[in-house]
């Protein structure tokens, strides 16, 4: 029996198993949403060849999978994909043979437990049949994801030399390449992932490619109704969500807009984003998942995720108040509304990250972790402290110099008085914290906080603001030099927080020198 007939017949005995009747998770099939707007009448699709009927694999076909959504279903190149598929594969698994089980292990102990993209269930029945039932790119992320915790596995502790995970990134780079002319669930999970990666030197244009591969499966499509298992429901709706926090948390990383509308609570009949919400249903884990040998709590780790959706909606609010072209144009909103015309806008904004914060439950309050766990929660708090940050920075930037004394004075004193809430929020992370999944927007959210003080210190009356600011932003700098050895994205946003603003003190005495 040749490899090829090895691994047919292990297609074959899955194909009867989890993945009947799914969509997008095809490993030789990949299908494309018609949206109500192609040129491709729905109608008229009904007319032709059925998937049922088609008797080879090598024509497309439409599939209905309810009464207003249908796809079509397109065959991979066989003779070329398949051979550079398994090609990839095999020089993946030899980066990190015989660690592969080991690391999948770790992945879902961990990173699963707090970026819940994936289905376990599904992932691991797949793996045990072959690691060759994956698409690269999916496999080396998840690879890639785990390394980074290699320290809590002894078996990978003890490696004298760790798999290089440069290459690692590399391959799942290209493979990504060859795996977007023909996308499917599996290429939205591995580009999401590799988005995690800190300092990864290809997340530039991969968000936005995201984003149009994601509406190419139909991710923005409520799937309530459609004519595949309930297990790839939730999992389209967890997927959905998480790319929607990689757009909406992207301005603040990459300075570009957000792609996704920003209201899409309110007219359900002229959105483009219809996705129900995520609830603690969508997640297929058991309460046996949970008492396994994971280092993070489970329950909670899948309460941040829901909180952080709720948290990115109103942060996306915050951003198109105060932070789209149109409202910071010369001319636009901001500018004929002024301070006290934002300020108003401000409030509602303010009272509701007031009511997310008041509305957390105690597994995720800061200092609420299990005994030898690791704890998302520390990221959850740092991003809707960057969330009110973003709200002073936009009322500072606004002031003019001829604005009442008392309203300049308001709106430094509340900006002051958030910047030092979340420096010592930042210091008061635990190693629990720490260690844990931190989401691709962390070191920017850090470097936000001192790019605040930055602006604060820039806009100083007087010498004892100026000393003042420049010693926050020292602080600052002070925590993330002792963390940066060991934790990632500390180590990243020192580097950013560097560039962004450098040595305040030193700025300040070279001033005065003049």
């Amino acid at each position: 029996m040749t490899i090829a007939d090895a691994d047919n017949g292990t297609e074959k005995s899955f194909a009867n198993s989890l993945l009947n009747g799914t969509l997008g998770l095809d490993l030789h099939r990949h299908s494309e949403y018609i949206g109500p707007a192609s040129y491709h009448e729905p109608a008229l699709l009904d007319l032709k060849q059925s998937a049922v009927s088609t008797t080879g694999q090598d024509k497309s076909y439409p599939r209905r999978v309810s009464q207003s959504t249908a796809f079509i279903t397109y065959p991979d190149d066989e003779s070329a994909s398949q051979l550079q598929c398994w090609a990839n594969l095999d020089q993946i698994e030899e980066c990190i043979r015989p660690l592969g089980q080991t690391l999948v292990n770790l992945y879902f102990h961990i990173m699963h437990r707090t970026f819940p993209i994936l289905d376990k269930n599904v992932f691991l029945e797949k793996y045990a049949q072959s690691y060759r039932n994956f698409s690269p790119p999916l496999l080396a992320s998840v690879y890639l994801l785990a390394l980074e915790w290699r320290f809590f596995d002894r078996q990978l502790a003890s490696l004298a030399r760790a798999p290089d995970a440069g290459r690692l990134e590399n391959l799942a780079m290209r493979a990504m390449d060859d795996e977007r002319k023909r996308p499917k669930l599996s290429t939205l999970q591995a580009g999401l992932l590799l988005l995690q990666r800190k300092g990864s030197s290809h997340n530039d244009t991969l968000p936005a490619q995201l984003l149009s591969l994601g509406q190419t499966l139909g991710i923005h499509v409520d799937c309530s109704d459609w004519t595949i298992p309930e297990w790839e429901k939730s999992l389209r709706k967890r997927l959905a969500w998480a790319l929607y926090m990689q757009d909406k948390w992207g301005p603040l990383v990459h300075g570009r807009a957000s792609l996704i509308p920003t209201q899409i609570d309110g007219d359900q009949d002229t959105s483009d984003w219809v996705v129900r919400p995520c609830t603690l249903n969508d997640f297929p884990e058991t309460i046996a998942d949970d008492e396994g040998s994971g280092v993070v709590d489970g329950p909670a780790g899948r309460e941040a995720f829901l909180h952080s959706i709720e948290l990115t909606k109103i942060f996306s609010c915050i951003t198109a108040t105060f932070c789209s072209t149109g409202a910071t144009r010369k001319g636009g909103l901001l500018d004929r509304i002024g301070a006290s015309g934002a300020l108003e806008l401000a409030k509602p904004l303010a009272l509701q990250l007031r009511d997310w914060h008041a509305r957390l439950p105690p597994s995720l309050q800061l200092d609420s972790t299990p005994s030898l766990k690791l704890s998302t929660n520390g990221a959850l708090h740092l991003s809707h402290a960057a969330a009110e940050l973003t709200i002073h920075r936009a009322l500072l930037r606004i002031l003019a110099p001829d604005d009442r004394p008392s309203l300049i004075s308001a709106v430094r004193g509340a900006a002051r008085a958030r910047l030092v809430s979340a420096i010592n929020l930042i210091g008061s992370f635990q190693l629990q914290h720490l260690q844990s999944f931190w989401g691709f927007a962390a070191a920017a959210q850090v470097t936000l906080v001192g790019a605040l003080a930055g602006l604060l210190w820039a806009t100083s009356a007087n010498a004892d603001e100026v000393s003042e600011y420049a010693e926050h932003l020292e602080r600052l700098r002070w925590i993330l030099q002792v963390w940066a050895s060991a934790i990632p994205f500390a180590r990243e946003a020192l580097r950013m927080l560097e560039e962004e603003i450098g040595d305040l003190a030193a700025m300040k005495a070279a001033t005065d020198c003049d």
